[in-house]
């Protein structure tokens, strides 16, 4: 299952919307925000961080 991706308004990547990925979906429901400009996204609720591997967006362990 792919995690949910979205620009810097918020607004859903899709095949439209190709736009730089600013936001992923987190397991809390939360959005994680990127932290650095190629670094990892971090959730403000949880504190999970999240990278992208081989296109997807994964939990950093």
């Amino acid at each position: 299952m792919a995690r949910e991706s979205y620009d810097q308004w918020k607004v859903p990547k899709s095949q439209f919307n190709q736009s730089m990925t600013y936001y992923v979906k987190c397991d809390c429901g939360d959005l994680a925000k990127l932290t650095f400009y190629s670094g990892p996204f971090e959730c403000p609720t949880c504190h999970k961080k999240y990278i992208q591997r081989r296109g997807q967006y994964v939990e950093m362990k």
